[in-house]
């Protein structure tokens, strides 16, 4: 469907962006008989080896463009979606092959996740990758989502957490490319690089002891070659500079052969050495004795989320990743429902708002807080990340208290007189209750699939 095209608002042309294309899969999984496998692996093409992709979605399967107006912005969080559909295909379908298959990767005129810009590239070359040579480089799937994870384990800022670049899931959070870091998709990754190494050590089980990589991508497989300190920040930005550095040159087109089993461990370790960081060194607690996990650093280096001379911050996002991924323990998940009862839920909405009351403009961080209270990406209740707080309370199996979510939002949108939408769930509720821009995808999807 795409994003909203409905004449009465202000959002979306009609057009997808990255991460409905994925979510799309997602709930055609569910709804139809056919096989996307093809669909998936064309969308692979949209992926640039620096780990960042293509914004713009063409009309036909793997077709995709520079960044509209040459405004090049990276979100840091679209390398983290097409794993989630990936791995359901697979686990519904059995078919281990297609992290096997081969494809291309996409290329324009921006590198260094679109802090630089190549000077060699020109209109009309195409927007496939190709070698110093002029071939076009392809590389399996698993080496499309190793080139996406392993690039945001060491793009880390100053807290040793992955930098928040242009944003993440919430596009509001956009001024902190600096300084800023997602401590929630850090969950999220996190939980990702755990689902790679089974999925490496999967594809053991069916016989598979080995695949093929770039030989640019083995100086990000640390632990196979010459292990860094993932506590020191220096040694991972120097790793990651010496990547950049390298794939600037051009690929060789070089490929080398790694163990399967070598690869998996290398892949657990970074995840829980993510995972411990989070656990370790983001849970804050207030004096009431509530606990959550702190989910961003603004653009001054500073925590956002905790209890300040101004009040309780807290956002949504940055439980539901850490509830998603696992790096929640159980009894941090107990927490975190309760503080989320406590600071969050509109009674009168039906719904946990995306975020406490801030209290001012935070232009350290993004242009969502220069929205009103309750409205859009500040404070509304915002379906998309509801419905995934949801599935991450029932992954953790606290059943009733993820159904009191779903039912919330349905109750809500089908209580036309207040509501006033079409049936199904809009993006979000505003403070008197009504739904905002129906049809958009991802909040569709995640609702049918929790």
């Amino acid at each position: 469907m795409g994003n909203s095209f409905l004449p009465y608002h202000d959002y979306g042309r009609g057009g997808r962006g990255w991460r409905d294309l994925w979510q799309d899969l997602l709930a055609i999984l569910i709804t139809s008989e056919s096989r996307i496998d093809k669909l998936l692996l064309s969308n692979f093409a949209g992926v640039r080896f620096d780990g960042s992709n293509a914004n713009i979605v063409g009309t036909s399967p793997g077709e995709f463009a520079s960044d509209r107006n040459n405004i090049p912005r990276v979100w840091m969080d679209h390398g983290a979606w097409p794993l989630l559909t990936t791995k359901l295909y697979i686990d519904w379908t059995g078919d281990l092959d297609l992290l096997l298959k081969n494809q291309t990767y996409f290329m324009d005129h921006l590198t260094h996740r679109c802090q630089r810009v190549n000077p060699d590239c020109t209109p009309g070359n195409g927007t496939a990758l190709k070698t110093k040579s002029g071939e076009i480089v392809e590389g399996s799937v698993l080496e499309h989502l190793l080139v996406q994870h392993l690039v945001e384990f060491f793009n880390v800022g100053e807290h040793n957490l992955i930098r928040l670049e242009g944003g993440d899931w919430n596009d509001g959070f956009d001024m902190a490319s600096e300084r800023g870091e997602s401590v929630a998709f850090s969950a999220m990754y996190a939980g990702n690089l755990r689902e790679l190494s089974e999925l490496c050590l999967a594809l053991v089980g069916s016989g598979i002891e080995k695949t093929t990589i770039a030989i640019e991508l083995s100086l990000l497989l640390d632990q196979l070659n010459e292990p860094i300190d993932y506590d020191s920040i220096e040694a991972k930005s120097k790793r990651l500079g010496a990547f950049f550095a390298r794939i600037q040159e051009g690929l060789s087109g070089k490929k080398v052969v790694i163990s399967l089993e070598d690869l998996s461990r290398d892949l657990r370790l970074k995840a829980d050495w993510l995972r411990n960081q989070i656990r370790k060194h983001e849970w804050v607690v207030d004096r009431s004795g509530h606990g959550w996990f702190n989910g961003y650093y603004d653009n001054q280096g500073n925590r956002v989320e905790g209890e300040g001379p101004d009040g309780v911050r807290m956002t949504l996002t940055g439980q539901v990743f850490p509830l998603m991924s696992g790096v929640a323990t159980s009894d941090q998940a107990q927490k975190i429902i309760q503080s989320a009862d406590e600071y969050l839920y509109a009674e009168d909405i039906n719904g946990h708002r995306l975020n406490t009351d801030f209290g001012d403009n935070l232009p350290e961080l993004g242009r969502a807080f220069s929205y009103a209270y309750g409205h859009k990406e500040n404070g509304a209740v915002f379906s998309h990340m509801a419905v995934m707080y949801a599935y991450g309370l029932y992954r953790q199996g606290f059943a009733e208290a993820g159904w009191r979510v779903l039912d919330g939002l349905y109750q809500q949108s089908q209580n036309f007189e207040i509501s006033k939408m079409y049936p199904g769930i809009p993006e979000y509720f505003n403070p008197r209750g009504r739904g905002m821009y129906p049809y958009l995808t991802g909040s569709a999807a995640w609702y049918m699939f929790t």
